[in-house]
């Protein structure tokens, strides 16, 4: 079995120097915050989750088919899920190419809704910063993201589709690309 999603990469060297900018600045609310590594920051399309290896291959086929070239974002605000004053997860807001994203994302789930693939949740545009532990100087956060609602970050192409492999290790995930969309 793989744990696999549908995913857009942010591939930006100044994008990520300023989302650590963030990171670091979120860190000093002393909130008890697990940060996404700035390498590894991206778009998840489609969570698709534990399947057998032998569905990667069709996966790849039915994603072949939908368009994947690179989009144009810009990343504007910090937010929450599931609330702002219930943070489990910090994210940055994508201002520009939202609707290009969403676009990309419902036609990823058409395409894998043909071979048994359902999207377990409404799609939200977003690039997942940090998850939150526990409540340890929770007010402090929910007040940064408050103040950082409309914080410009910056703007970055995407890359183009790929299909992501993720391997949970206690450090992070660890993430491979099995498959790019090649135009």
């Amino acid at each position: 079995m793989v744990r696999v999603f549908v995913s857009l990469d942010v591939e930006n060297d100044n994008l990520s120097r300023r989302i650590s900018e963030i990171q670091r600045r979120m860190v000093e609310t002393r909130a008890d915050l697990k940060l996404v590594d700035t390498r590894i920051l991206h778009i998840t399309l489609f969570f698709i989750g534990e399947v057998h290896e032998s569905m990667v291959d069709k996966i790849c086929e039915v994603l072949s088919r939908v368009e994947g070239h690179p989009l144009e974002i810009e990343l504007r605000g910090l937010g929450a899920f599931p609330t702002a004053s219930q943070p489990r997860v910090v994210f940055a807001k994508i201002s520009k190419g939202t609707d290009e994203v969403v676009e990309r994302a419902k036609r990823v789930s058409e395409a894998l809704s043909s071979i048994g693939f359902r999207m377990s949740e409404e799609f939200s545009p977003h690039i997942t910063l940090a998850r939150v532990r526990s409540r340890v100087n929770i007010d402090k956060l929910i007040l940064f993201i408050k103040n950082n609602a409309d914080i410009l970050i910056g703007g970055s192409p995407t890359s183009r589709l790929r299909l992501k492999k993720s391997t949970l290790t206690p450090r992070g995930p660890v993430y491979e690309t099995l498959w790019e969309k090649i135009d």
